[in-house]
């Protein structure tokens, strides 16, 4: 009776293609700290995207993207990553800046 009742939740759910179970990896309280940090600024950066005058970089001015951040461990604990608006009056300047720190402040990323 059990191996009809086994055999019917086996064919009913198709386990068959589950091969193996792998056991979840426990992440460190620093790794979880660099995955959030990391999660963020992806965000972060796919939220200004279309914000033409902001770029992000490290404080040595490298370019920083998605991708690159997966990469990036400070020693302190941190990505060290500067937002630079780059626009041509000091007027848009001040109005980017503005913009980024009500999403920031809100959130909204």
């Amino acid at each position: 009776m059990i191996d009809i009742i086994v055999g019917w939740v086996q064919n009913f759910f198709n386990f068959s293609n589950v091969t193996e179970f792998k056991p979840v990896e426990k992440l460190t309280p620093s790794q979880m700290g660099y995955k959030f940090e990391h999660d963020e600024l992806k965000r972060l950066m796919l939220r200004l995207k279309r914000f033409e005058t902001v770029e992000f970089t490290d404080v040595g001015g490298t370019p920083l993207t998605p991708q690159s951040i997966e990469n990036r461990y400070g020693k302190d604990g941190g990505i060290d990553c500067v937002i630079r608006i780059i626009a041509p009056t000091e007027k848009g300047a001040k109005n980017v800046a503005t913009r980024i720190r009500n999403i920031l402040v809100t959130g909204d990323y």
